[in-house]
């Protein structure tokens, strides 16, 4: 059965998931920007509310190579999110030359997760877009997974968005043969739900923006992302459908 996935920012969007028919969240911040590592504090609020938090960790924007400082900045931030219960980290992290997943950085973060609760989850995320993009081989992507420990991936296919990457995602999963799952990932529709609705998961971050009050002129932006309720109930009513 294919999982829907939410990416939300706090533990008011987990909340809407879990209301309005998700399976789980991606937990992040600045979604706006690819998303980043959320607060400790959300981290706990989100996983009170008891749907399953895979909590992402990417500790800037920017590529997916980090410094040895970063590496351990991730490595104490997953550490400290297996401690307060997440299900699930997402993780991502490429060689230099964008050439191949860093399989060595990776197991350091898996480890750093396991060695708290050899439970959690490890989902790749779209760092592997990059490589698809780069033209790696859906079969040399798939055994990097593997190798790396992945549960499951999060990827458009290597496309800018996920309906336009069906095909690389299709094949992907043909591949992979649910090791590890396949989640289709980036700029996904209601609209497009029926057409993945073959993978193991579709994540999508259903929200819409509000404003309550002037942010003045140092505070960026007055508008800021909410989870949307109905979108989140519509995308679970399609998948029901195309099930």
């Amino acid at each position: 059965m294919t999982k829907l996935e939410i990416a939300v920012q706090d533990a008011v969007g987990a909340r809407i998931a879990l209301e309005n028919g998700a399976d789980r969240v991606e937990l992040c911040s600045a979604l706006g920007m690819g998303g980043l590592t959320p607060t400790l504090g959300t981290i706990e609020a989100a996983v009170a509310v008891g749907i399953g938090v895979h909590v992402l960790i990417r500790p800037r924007g920017g590529g997916y190579t980090y410094t040895p400082a970063e590496i351990e900045l991730m490595a104490v931030d997953i550490s400290r999110a297996a401690h307060a219960g997440v299900a699930g980290i997402v993780i991502g992290a490429l060689t230099e030359d964008d050439a191949a997943l860093d399989i060595e950085v990776l197991a350091t973060l898996v480890a750093a997760a396991h060695t708290v609760n050899r439970d959690i989850e490890i989902t790749v995320h779209r760092c592997v877009d990059v490589l698809l993009e780069n033209g790696m081989s859906v079969v040399e992507l798939i055994a990097q997974l593997r190798s790396a420990g992945a549960h499951r991936i999060l990827t458009s296919g290597g496309a800018p968005v996920s309906g336009a990457g069906a095909e690389v995602l299709h094949r992907l999963r043909t591949e992979a043969a649910g090791n590890p799952q396949v989640q289709a990932g980036g700029g996904v529709t209601i609209e497009d739900i029926p057409v993945l609705s073959f993978l193991d998961g579709i994540h999508l971050s259903a929200r819409t923006q509000t404003i309550w009050g002037a942010s003045g002129p140092g505070g960026g932006e007055s508008t800021f992302d909410v989870t949307s309720s109905e979108q989140v109930a519509a995308a679970a009513a399609a998948l029901a459908k195309a099930e």
